[in-house]
């Protein structure tokens, strides 16, 4: 199984023909899994959160054999893969077109890719540094599991793949890239601290909320075409939107947990509208706001 790795984690032969073919796999896999797997569950996730892109990301850039390539190659790589999620999905969904309405946020980590990946190459000398580079890698994993994780109490299993994948993938990730003990170390310790943090800050801000807001419809000029309901819900943590009738019209319900930011689509008969809410512990609000 290490050699096997080893082989894939640096032992390609990575050509531009390949690099293409390999962004098209990935973008057509992704569009499947958003079409054909329930919202929430692990193997939606790729559609919707960066992290199961790590490894693939990783996999270009140590294929690499200079830092420009590894750049070059890894835009290239997003720059195919993100549009053909939504591309393919377009025939088959009904929001048509509207669908690229989603793809804004993976274009900003397509153009972030690109001195992402010429610093993350710097991972192959195996240098103290290269455990700090992959540091930033192995944190966000272990920020992500342990986020899905905490939301476990309502939604258990789901996300349970994408748990068992990020943890993982961290020592998969410092025992076959890193050589030395010195970056492995590194890699480590960064690692755990910011596991650590992260939990810490969980504790200190995950207090829950409920609560309805009966005017969000009216101040986007929202007017339902049939019942209204809530057809996607992307949140790490415990929460939740319903729209509820009354004699006064649609209420929104959301309940929620700290700081973390929910994603939800309404669809009625005729569109769909994209929502966002979090907890502003600045000004001590649930801001909630459609995209």
């Amino acid at each position: 199984m290490k050699k096997v790795l080893e082989k894939l984690f640096g032992g390609i032969t990575l050509t531009w023909p390949r690099l293409v073919i390999f962004a098209i796999i990935m973008g057509v896999y992704t569009a499947f899994m958003a079409m054909l797997v329930p919202d929430g569950n692990s193997f939606h996730d790729i559609a919707v959160t960066p992290e199961w892109w790590v490894l693939p990301a990783i996999l270009v850039i140590v294929n690499c054999k200079k830092p420009l390539e590894a750049a070059l190659k890894t835009f290239v790589f997003f720059l195919i893969s993100q549009p053909l999620v939504y591309l393919v999905q377009v025939p088959f969904n009904s929001m048509g077109w509207s669908l690229f309405g989603y793809y804004p946020f993976w274009f900003k980590v397509t153009i972030l890719t690109f001195p992402g990946a010429f610093i993350g190459w710097y991972i192959k000398k195996d240098k103290w540094y290269s455990g700090l580079i992959l540091s930033v890698m192995t944190a966000y994993l272990a920020i992500t599991g342990i986020a899905y994780i905490s939301g476990f109490g309502e939604h258990f299993p789901n996300h349970l793949i994408s748990v068992i994948y990020c943890f993982s993938a961290i020592p998969v990730l410092i025992f076959v890239i890193l050589k030395s003990k010195k970056p492995r170390l590194i890699t480590g310790i960064v690692t755990a601290i910011a596991a650590i943090i992260y939990i810490i800050s969980i504790l200190n801000t995950n207090i829950p909320y409920e609560l309805y807001n009966n005017t969000i419809f009216e101040e986007n000029n929202i007017e339902f075409v049939g019942e209204p309901i809530v057809t996607y819900w992307s949140g790490s943590n415990k929460g939740g939107a319903e729209v509820i009738q009354n004699e006064e019209g649609y209420n929104l319900k959301i309940s929620g947990s700290g700081t973390s930011k929910y994603l939800f689509d309404i669809r009625d008969d005729k569109n769909e509208y994209h929502f966002e809410y979090y907890f502003d512990k600045d000004q001590n609000v649930v801001v909630i706001r459609r995209l």
